[in-house]
């Protein structure tokens, strides 16, 4: 950037925020049941009833619906559209 007398300005105060999205993995399949286990870190875990999109390289696969019960830093979701694999990425939007 150019200031009044031409010169080049470099003091720019970039702030970056890390974003608050709850993101997880897949860690297990019960196709039968219609419903996945997810995992997420500690102190992320999303809440009941709250609809998660599932990725896999990028698109989107599916969705889940998060119904619980929870066992530490896992969840189950049932499995609302599309499907699941192991290792699949869960996020809100």
């Amino acid at each position: 950037m150019r200031t009044a007398a031409g010169t080049v300005n470099t003091n720019r105060n970039v702030i970056v925020t890390p974003g608050h999205s709850t993101t997880g993995r897949v860690a297990a399949v019960n196709s039968g049941g219609h419903f996945v286990v997810l995992t997420f870190p500690l102190g992320t875990m999303p809440a009941l009833e709250k609809r998660l999109n599932v990725y896999r390289a990028g698109l989107k696969v599916g969705e889940v619906k998060v119904s619980g019960p929870q066992l530490d830093i896992n969840i189950d979701a049932d499995v609302t559209a599309g499907e699941c694999r192991v290792g699949d990425e869960v996020r809100e939007e």
